[in-house]
């Protein structure tokens, strides 16, 4: 007998991760392969890692439900992924008044610039609640590599103030991490 592919109501089955708020940790993840160059199997260490590391701070359910925040994102970051899996973490723009969508355009841009190794983090809000990574950034579109499968933020679609109608992206900068896996005196 053939198998439907919706139930008789019409509605469609959920996908992984369509019911939790693990977007945050799959940002980390990605951001880590992305670095690194991580095989499957050290990704996976990555995850079991962070998995076993909320489940001691009895943060698990927590984040499964609600989400990862930002001070929860930096401790992560800190302590699970740290030193030896990423050398830098920049948090450029925290405790800085939200900069214009210019400005912090071209700092993601003037940090990605095509160095190999290199990743952010991008909290985002309006249209989505979410946590994503950039894989690389244009004078018109971010393009992501993305846990939800979301490709691609036009730029005349986001803002860093409040999202409106048209301007439904909100990028956070205060919550976007910079990453990449050089010392400081690599970069001298």
């Amino acid at each position: 007998m053939p198998r439907a592919s919706r139930l008789p109501s019409g509605l469609l089955p959920f996908q992984q991760g369509g019911l939790d708020s693990l977007c945050g940790l799959y940002s980390i993840i990605n951001a880590e392969r992305i670095v690194n160059r991580s095989p499957d199997k050290e990704t996976q260490q990555l995850f079991d890692d962070l998995v076993h590391f909320l489940s001691k701070r009895r943060l698990l359910s927590q984040l499964l439900i609600g989400g990862i925040n930002h001070k929860q994102m930096l401790l992560i970051l800190d302590k699970v992924v740290g030193k030896q899996r990423i050398s830098s973490v920049e948090v450029s723009w925290r405790g800085v008044p939200n900069p214009d969508l210019t400005t912090f355009w071209k700092s993601m841009q003037n940090f990605l610039d095509g160095t190999p190794n290199r990743a952010i983090i991008l909290g985002l809000q309006g249209y989505h609640d979410h946590w994503t990574v950039i894989e690389y950034i244009t004078d018109r579109s971010i393009f992501l590599y993305d846990s939800s499968r979301i490709k691609r933020l036009p730029r005349a679609r986001c803002t860093t103030v409040y999202a409106t109608w048209t301007r439904k992206h909100l990028l956070l900068p205060a919550q976007t991490y910079f990453l990449s896996n050089e010392s400081e005196d690599d970069e001298e």
